[in-house]
Order: structure tokens, then sequence, then C-alpha cells
């Protein structure tokens, strides 16, 4: 055996039932010289099921507990879709791509079959958000009032190719220019009016529920979840009033000279406004509704000051959406002290 059997047999002899894995192991050694490795593995994988079923389903129906879909992010605006599902929804779900790639072949096609099968699997995707339904035509959940969509955020300048400055893909980061181009050809444009450090301004609203508008302000300046660290974008955060919103002061307190017209502000007195909304991840957002935590936001920095039951405190900076063209240029290093020789000085 090589080294390579060595380590199949001891991989997946590691699943058999306790009592079973010297009898799997024996086995395995005595076949392993008449098949390759990825025979030995099947093999194996056969012998450790036949040894103890029950214990192999229960095995099955803990580690299809686990299944889940992960984006893992890569350089050069790649991406990788990682998949771990069952094997028979894994396995059709290959099936029914191999076959969109073998459809989508013509003649003069020079793309690999790994190409075709990249690109037939990612039109399956784009194609539902472009209609905005399941393929049985049920529309997709909306989050604030907004269907499913990619966001990027991108300088006029460089649309207009004034210049190549990187744009940025929401839910992956920056992006080359060339590639914000192409997907706004075809896309839906909404004006964002930026400070000049990069932040998104905007006008708020004094309502409670937050406008279209207001909404897709908030998720475009903060990107993710304004808890330090955090990452979940912001188009699939809640939106939160900083300060607690006063329900009852909103719709009106009744008082001897009767009813006072609600103006939409907190206890605080703060509004449904920019200045006092923010985005947030379900548990972060009943993290601070809990009081495990308490915000406050600096309106000239963009910083968040987060600061828990212990008084510890973190901060979490504003994540500017476009970057200045001068940011790009290298900068001097600054000067030299001078030379004060040995000390003492």
């Amino acid at each position: 055996m090589d080294a390579r059997k060595v380590d199949v047999i001891l991989a997946e002899a590691s699943h058999a039932a306790p009592g079973a894995v010297r009898a799997v192991v024996a086995d395995a050694v005595a076949r392993a010289g008449e098949l390759t490795a990825p025979q030995l593995t099947r093999h194996l994988r056969a012998a450790v099921i036949a040894t103890d079923p029950e214990v192999a389903e229960a095995r099955r129906i803990s580690e299809r507990s686990r299944r889940s879909v992960e984006l893992v992010l890569a350089p050069d605006a790649m991406a990788r879709l990682i998949a771990y599902l069952p094997a028979a929804e894994a396995t059709a779900a290959f099936t029914a791509i191999d076959a969109l790639a073998g459809h989508s072949a013509v003649e003069g096609d020079d793309r690999t079959v790994d190409q075709r099968r990249a690109d037939a699997f990612s039109d399956v995707f784009t194609g539902i958000l472009d209609a905005g339904t399941t393929p049985d035509g049920t529309p997709l959940p909306r989050k604030h009032g907004e269907r499913a969509a990619l966001q990027v955020t991108v300088a006029a300048s460089t649309l207009l190719g004034l210049d190549d400055h990187p744009a940025t893909l929401g839910s992956y980061g920056p992006i080359p220019a060339q590639v914000a181009r192409e997907l706004a050809q075809d896309a839906t444009w909404r004006r964002v009016l930026t400070d000049p450090a990069g932040q998104v301004a905007a006008v708020g609203t004094r309502r409670y529920r937050p406008g279209a508008d207001l909404t897709r302000t908030v998720a475009a300046r903060d990107v993710t979840c304004t808890f330090p660290g955090c990452r979940q974008p912001a188009a699939r955060c809640e939106i939160d009033h900083r300060q607690p919103y006063d329900h009852a002061r909103a719709r009106g307190l009744t008082t001897g000279a009767g009813p006072v017209e609600g103006r939409g502000e907190g206890a605080g007195g703060e509004p449904t406004s920019l200045e006092n909304l923010h985005a947030l991840c379900k548990h972060h957002h009943q993290a601070k509704t809990n009081g495990w935590w308490q915000v406050t936001w600096n309106p000239v920095t963009g910083t968040s000051t987060w600061t828990d039951r212990h008084g510890l405190t973190y901060a979490r900076h504003p994540v500017p959406v476009h970057t200045a063209p001068d940011a790009f240029h290298h900068r001097p290093p600054p000067p030299r002290p001078p030379d004060l020789g040995d000390p003492p000085f």
C-alpha cells in the first residue's frame, strides 16, 4: 500500500462502529493491492454502512443537520459558493447543472465543460433574481419592502469611463470598474449622495416605519450590521432606532387639553431619521433590546460606540462606500526626526 491508501483507510474506518473497526481495517488492507484509492474509498464506505446500519443511519441524520451553503470570497472579483448537501440532493443538483451545460453548448463555443457548468449554475440564480420569483412562480420574500437584488455602489465618473476607481459589490466588497459597468447596463439606478469622507448622506423622515428611500439610505450607509465585528450585510439586517421609539407619543397622548399629535419621535426626542436609525442583524438587535448593550453615535465622525453592562466600550467606525481618488496616490513618508546623537541628550 502507498501512503495515500493508508490515509484512506484511516479516514474511512474511523466512521465504523467501535466493535467493527478491526474487521473493516483488515478487509481494507487485504483489498488495497487490487483497488485504486478512489475505489478503496467506495469499498470502505460500503463496508462501514454494512457493519452496523443503525449507527450509519444515526450518523447520516446527525450530519444532515449540518447542511449549509457558504459564500467564500476570493481575490480578482471571484468567489466560491460551497454547498454541503445530502448526497442525493447534491447529485441531483450536479446532474441538472451538467445537463444544462450540455444544452448550452453550441457550435463554436470554446468554453470548457467546467466553464459551461459554472455559467449554467449562475444562470439559474440570476434568472430567479431577474424574475423576482421562485421557479414555480412564487414571489421571492422581500426585506424592508425591497426585492432581493445585487447592490453595486460606483462613482458616476467611473460609470462614465472618466476613471477606473474600484466599485463595491454588496456582500462581497471591492470589484474592478469594468465589472460595475457591465452590471450597470441592465440595472435599476439609484442616486446616492456621499460626503467628502465617502459616507452616505441623505434626508430622513419622521415616520416610524421607514419609507423605502430612507431604508435604502440606511442600508447603503451602514454596509453591514453596525455592531463591532459583525459582517452581516445591512440589506439582510433589521432597521433599528438607536434611541428607542415611543409608540404612545407617536399615536398621540391624551391630555386635559385633548390629544397631542405624535411627531414620530423617540423617548429621548429622537425622530425616525437617518441620524437615529442604523442596521442591526437580528441577534445584535435583540441584544440591544435586552439591555446587554447601549449605543451612541457621533454625527461628526459617523462612529458608533457600544458599551456593555460592565462598562467596556467598543467602536464601530463608518464604512466608506466610495474611495476618494487621492486615496490611491502614494504619499511621501513623514520627515525623519533630526539626529540628536547618543544619549543623554
